[in-house]
């Protein structure tokens, strides 16, 4: 069995309360034979963009133990699922135990924080974390790395003649 990291996407009018949204992962899970480990509410929040029709909706963040073989039946009872928008699974390195027992001593009603500055926008904190962003001033790559170096079997002649 494999670790793995999944997050559901529900939708608010169908699915009223956390006991719900949970009860409607287990079912998910127990399908597919997976362990669960722990299972949190992740945050409630505006769309990007309508899904369904739908302009909120309520996340849920799952680690779990299942068979590789069983997650594509995974997937296709998630898309047949009607209080699910969306989903997303990850395989994953299995979770420490450290961090294993600070989620399950999260209350699993209660939203966590995501792990983003301030109020989750991207603002003047951001600076090009993910490499292909950059500040507002324009200019592309990160301002922190180190100045190009060539590798050692290129040979620095071959550099010069350029």
């Amino acid at each position: 069995m494999k670790s793995y990291e999944g997050m559901f996407l529900f939708d608010n009018s169908a699915t009223h309360d956390w006991a719900a949204m949970l009860a409607e992962v287990n079912r998910l899970l127990e399908r597919a034979h997976a362990t669960v480990h722990v299972c949190v509410k992740f945050d409630e929040r505006k769309l990007a963009y309508e899904i369904r029709g739908k302009k909120r909706g309520t996340y849920a963040l799952c680690y779990f133990d299942a068979p590789t073989e069983r997650m594509s039946d995974l997937e296709r009872d998630a898309l047949l699922s009607e209080s699910l928008l969306r989903f997303l699974f990850l395989r994953i390195e299995p979770l420490s135990e450290a961090k294993l027992a600070e989620l399950k001593a999260h209350p699993a009603d209660q939203p966590l924080r995501p792990m983003a500055s301030g109020d989750g926008r991207r603002g003047d904190d951001f600076h090009g974390g993910y490499g292909g962003y950059s500040d507002r001033r324009g200019g592309g790559g990160r301002r922190d790395a180190e100045p190009f170096e060539a590798p050692a079997e290129a040979g620095v002649d071959a550099l010069a003649e350029r």
